[in-house]
Parts: C-alpha cells; structure tokens; sequence
C-alpha cells in the first residue's frame, strides 16, 4: 500500500518524469562521447628498420666479426622495393641480402637501406612513398675475446628452474698445440656437472655452437645472446633411456 501512495505523489509533483529525463540525457551524453578512432594513431612517418644476422643466424645490434657471411634483412609490407649501399660502393636489391665479409675488412661500414611503399598522404600530406634508413655496423677481428658471447653464465635449465648451475666460455691455449700463439675457444659447464670443455667451436660476436668435446657425444647445437647479459643454449642430453632436447637459461655473473 505504501508503494501505491508514493507512486501517485512522483507523479503528481514531477519528480519521477524530471528523474526519468536526466537518466535519458545522461545516456544520450555518454553516446555523444564516443568517437571514432583515429586511423592515424600510432603510425609513423618512416618505419624503415634493418637487423644484422650473424653467419649462425642470430641477430646483434651494432657489432659482428668479420670473416663470416652475414645477413641484413628489412621489413616486409608495406614495402614493395629495397636497395642496400654497403660502404661508398656496394649495391644491391632485396628484402634480404647475405654479404660474406674477409679477414681484411675491419672497423666501421655504413649500412644504407632505401625503400619504397605505397603513399600515406592521408597521414603524411607530404610523404613521397620513399623511406631512407642509415645503420652503422662494426666489424671486429674474427676470434675477438671482446666478444660479449665470452663470459660465465649461471642459470639452469627450462624444465628444472631451480636446479641451478654454471657455463663458461672462454678463450684459452690450444689444447693440442699449446705452444701455439693462437688460443682456441672452449665451452664448459654442459650438461650440469661436466668439466670437459667443447673444443669444436664456432663462434659469432653473440653466438656460439659446440660440436665435440664435452662429456657427452650431443651437440650444443646452438647458443645466443637473447640480451646483452643473458644467454640461451639448446643441446641435447642423455636421460636414460631417452634422450631429449633442453634448454639453458643463464644471467652473466662475469
């Protein structure tokens, strides 16, 4: 019954319609607001890039040895066209070009990416459909002990986290030549526990595969640097009867 005399008296004073009225201009408002996005957002006027890749395929920013093959990619779409000038007079096309660098070229070569796409002018009024970009590479002496793919790395392996221990690499005498002037590469520390060092190395300023020596007869089939200070390394280990692939996770600690 209460309901029923309240009800009547809304009616009658005008609250009830004035309240129904704000409801539906506070909804209409919030409509209003909505707008559009804005095709525009986020895009930038030149979003050429160019990564190095080193000759076991794995990438590095600014720096590599010399004495290896390399690659050096572009992106994709929206480009269309590419042209490479490597130092004042090499030329090339492609999105993706390989250049094997000898033991003589050194120092600093400037790597100039030109590229094509469709025009933007929609975003750009100005754009011309043509992006330039110009990175810098360093070539080091191929075997560098400078390389930051050198140190010691604690870590553990993917599927058993807390089961911690270290790898080294490390430039050292030749182990079967050790008068000789040239150190060699080694890696030790896999599987846990090995003390055997790889002898069979190869190397790139941030990569690393070891094919003989250990304690084992399975390959470190390839290693890298995934941050300047942390490194992965997928090799395969016996876990009787099976054998499996498994992955080491380290942090530099020297």
């Amino acid at each position: 019954m209460q309901i029923q005399r309240v009800l009547p008296h809304a009616l009658r004073t005008g609250i009830l319609p004035l309240a129904i009225a704000l409801v539906s201009l506070g909804l209409t408002g919030c409509g209003d607001n909505d707008k559009d996005p804005d095709p525009c957002q986020g895009q930038v006027a030149n979003p050429l890039s160019i990564r190095f890749i080193e000759g076991l395929n794995t990438p590095t920013p600014d720096t590599a040895y010399n004495n290896q093959p390399m690659a050096f990619q572009a992106p994709g779409k929206p480009y269309t066209s590419y042209e490479w000038l490597l130092g004042p007079i090499d030329a090339r096309t492609g999105r993706s070009i390989s250049v094997a660098f000898d033991q003589s070229t050194l120092g600093n070569i400037n790597v100039r990416l030109i590229a094509k796409r469709p025009l933007n002018t929609a975003c750009f009024p100005k754009d011309d459909g043509v992006d330039t970009l110009t990175k810098r590479l360093t070539l080091m002496p191929y075997g560098d002990a400078r390389a930051p793919i050198y140190g010691k790395f604690q870590g553990a392996n993917q599927d058993a986290p807390a089961d911690t221990f270290s790898v080294r690499i490390y430039s050292g005498p030749d182990w079967q030549y050790p008068n000789s002037p040239v150190p060699l590469s080694y890696l030790v520390g896999i599987p846990k526990g090995c003390r055997e060092p790889y002898r069979d190395i190869s190397l790139t300023w941030r990569g690393i595969t070891a094919t003989s020596g250990g304690c084992t007869s399975f390959n470190v089939n390839k290693g890298y640097l995934t941050t300047r200070d942390s490194i992965r390394l997928e090799y395969r280990a016996q876990v009787f009867p099976t054998i499996i692939d498994r992955v080491f996770l380290g942090k530099r600690v020297r």
